[in-house]
């Protein structure tokens, strides 16, 4: 009874001690941040709210201490600080092994980082959260990111940012089991960082003697070992012997009595085990601890000291407990195997039992962590290669657009170059029309100003004779008639020429009308012959030729004729000696040829403006019915060729 009374009055006091526990916190959270509030300093005030954080990492009061430092970081521009902040943000955690959300709060550290131009926060923890992907077995994924932490130090010119890249790239390769290429990554580190600082030396030396280790190598790895420790001598050196620098003694100390525990070298190791007791103490980190006791077991078992042995292993044992199981299944095993020797056979079954089963549940679990991370793997190169596929594709893609692009371009630059040869040919073809028009303006001009005045003269006699024929009375029958034939022939040529002007014009203009019908050109040509007979008898003699008896032409009759007249005829007052005129007519394939001989037109015409209008009546005529007209010069004779289309 009085112990249901004692549990009652128990759970009775628990809200009170609860609330008196959060009223703690409470108080411990504000006063905090009153002591803040009183620093005058702002960043040694945003250093009191991260050291507050680091006091009190994993509460719930320690992210608003840091939101908090982040805050005034940022208000005050103190950007050292901020990126501190953002620091322990991702460090809280890497303390939680809450991979996920270190990987967030990488984002923004690496933002902030792009910001202000510093780097060094950024890729330390970027090569953390690289170091926990492998230890999870996303090697792979490990070996991409270190890549790409390479590619982008580069361009940034990070030169520090390569090392660490080289760091992350030939750990992931470690995890991957690449070691030959883990070793040559360290080793060109080194080799392209020979002033790196002494912290990246103390790993890549820790980590290649790993490595040799691994592939059991040792005088390797004990060369590494030694220069680890030539640099961490030369580093403390004139410096009071920290915890921190204790410890890294020991483990590098450890580190040797590890291989000369493989090798069984009794001496090296207990030499190097006196070394590592210089550096022990109660302070030393647990993993350290660990191998310190461990190491000293095993040398006792060398020695047969049983006890010694069974007391240091049994304190190894503690430690590894609940927090490192792999080792603590070695150790079961060593402690075994000593109580095999001892000969306490059943202790040594009972611990080769537990040995089994608690192996038989870690080989499982790493069964499990191996599928997990394979899958991951597989999952990252399929990822990996539907990138490159996708890549390939767009690649394709921007190749036939671009050489799309390129066709048209150069499609477009032929087109616009032959546009404008054409333009070119166009203006130059415009500029000979402008200049053949401005000649014609002017043999227009001198044309209207010769006609001009060929039209004036025998107007004038006309006028003027009729004048005298209707003024005066006196004139004798003598005078009348002289002065009547003078106007009658004036009249007759006037008339004659503005009708071959107006005809003239009516050709150009293509106006003129004509009455096409069916013709015989033969018979044409000898009615020519007697017209011109007629008109000049006894000047001219015609001679015509043909081997045709009759050719069928579609012409206006009237037009033809006037057209041979005016190359057999003389001028009405032509005085000059008796002419002879010979014309041919033949035929070559759609067309009629008549070639003139001799043509009173080109021979003896005297008023040449006359001449050139009719030549221009006769060749308009003939081009009108897609014939044609030419006069050339043989042995300075003249010859007229005319060419027209048999229907």
């Amino acid at each position: 009874m009085k112990k249901i009374i004692l549990f009652i009055l128990l759970l009775a006091d628990i809200p009170f001690l609860t609330e008196t526990h959060a009223s703690t916190k409470q108080q411990a959270r504000d006063s905090i941040f009153q002591t803040a509030a009183t620093i005058p300093n702002d960043s040694i005030r945003c250093i009191f709210l991260r050291n507050a954080f680091q006091q009190y990492i994993g509460q719930e009061s320690a992210t608003e201490y840091l939101d908090s430092a982040i805050v005034l970081a940022r208000r005050k521009q103190i950007h050292r600080e901020e990126l501190w902040a953002l620091f322990d943000y991702c460090r809280q955690y890497e303390y939680l092994a809450d991979i996920f959300n270190q990987q967030k709060r990488l984002l923004i550290l690496k933002e902030a980082s792009y910001q202000y131009k510093d780097y060094a926060f950024y890729y330390t923890m970027w090569l953390s959260v690289l170091q926990a992907r492998c230890a999870l077995g996303d090697t792979e994924y490990a070996i991409m990111q270190a890549q790409e932490m390479r590619d982008e130090s580069t361009r940034l010119n990070y030169k520090k940012g390569n090392f660490i890249a080289a760091l992350a790239l030939a750990q992931a390769y470690d995890f991957a089991g690449r070691y030959d290429e883990a070793i040559e990554i360290y080793k060109q580190a080194l080799e392209n960082n020979p002033t790196a600082n002494e912290n990246g030396l103390l790993i890549i030396h820790g980590n290649l003697a790993k490595l040799y280790k691994k592939q059991e190598k040792y005088p390797q790895a004990l060369s590494e070992y030694q220069k680890q420790l030539d640099v961490l001598t030369k580093v403390s050196k004139g410096l009071p012997l920290s915890d921190t620098f204790k410890t890294i003694f020991l483990e590098i100390e450890t580190s040797f009595c590890k291989i000369y525990m493989i090798t069984k070298d009794q001496e090296k190791l207990i030499q190097h085990l006196k070394k590592a007791e210089e550096y022990y103490s109660d302070n030393v980190y647990l993993g350290a601890y660990i191998n310190y006791h461990s190491l000293w077991g095993f040398y006792y078992k060398l020695t047969k000291e049983w006890d010694k042995c069974f007391r240091e292993l049994d304190l190894a044992l503690a430690a590894c407990r609940g927090t490192d199981p792999f080792n603590e299944n070695d150790l079961l095993k060593s402690k075994a195997d000593a109580l095999l020797e001892t000969g306490r056979y059943k202790d040594a079954a009972n611990l080769y039992k537990m040995v089994a089963i608690k192996g038989d549940s870690l080989n499982q679990d790493m069964l499990q962590r191996h599928k997990e991370a394979h899958q991951a793997n597989y999952k990252i190169r399929r990822a990996l290669l539907e990138k490159e596929e996708l890549t390939k594709r767009y690649r394709y893609i921007q190749v036939g657009a671009g050489t799309i692009i390129l066709l048209i371009l150069v499609f477009v630059i032929i087109r616009a170059y032959h546009i404008r040869c054409q333009l070119r040919h166009a203006e130059k073809e415009t500029r000979k029309a402008f200049e053949r028009m401005e000649a014609a303006d002017k043999m227009k001009e001198c044309f209207l100003h010769n006609i001009t005045y060929e039209i004036r003269i025998p107007l004038n006699t006309v006028v003027g004779f009729s004048e005298l024929l209707s003024s005066e009375n006196d004139l004798t029958d003598e005078e009348i008639e002289e002065y009547s034939i003078a106007v009658k022939s004036n009249s007759t040529k006037l008339l004659k020429l503005i009708n071959n002007i107006l005809d003239l014009s009516r050709l150009e203009a293509g106006m003129m009308r004509f009455t096409v019908q069916e013709c015989d050109a033969v018979q044409l040509c000898r009615e020519t012959r007697m017209i011109v007979d007629m008109e000049t008898p006894g000047i001219v003699k015609s001679t015509f030729n043909t081997e045709l008896e009759m050719l069928q032409i579609k012409a206006d009759s009237k037009w033809f004729l006037k057209l041979l007249t005016s190359l057999l005829s003389v001028p009405q007052e032509y005085k000059g000696e008796k002419r002879e005129v010979e014309y041919t007519l033949s035929q070559e394939d759609k067309y009629l040829k008549i070639i003139i001989l001799r043509s009173p037109l080109y021979q003896c015409w005297e008023d040449e403006q006359e001449q050139h209008i009719l030549h221009n009546i006769n060749r308009l005529y003939v081009e009108t019915f897609k014939g044609s007209y030419q006069v050339e010069e043989k042995r300075e004779e003249k010859i007229v060729s005319i060419t027209y289309p048999i229907s």
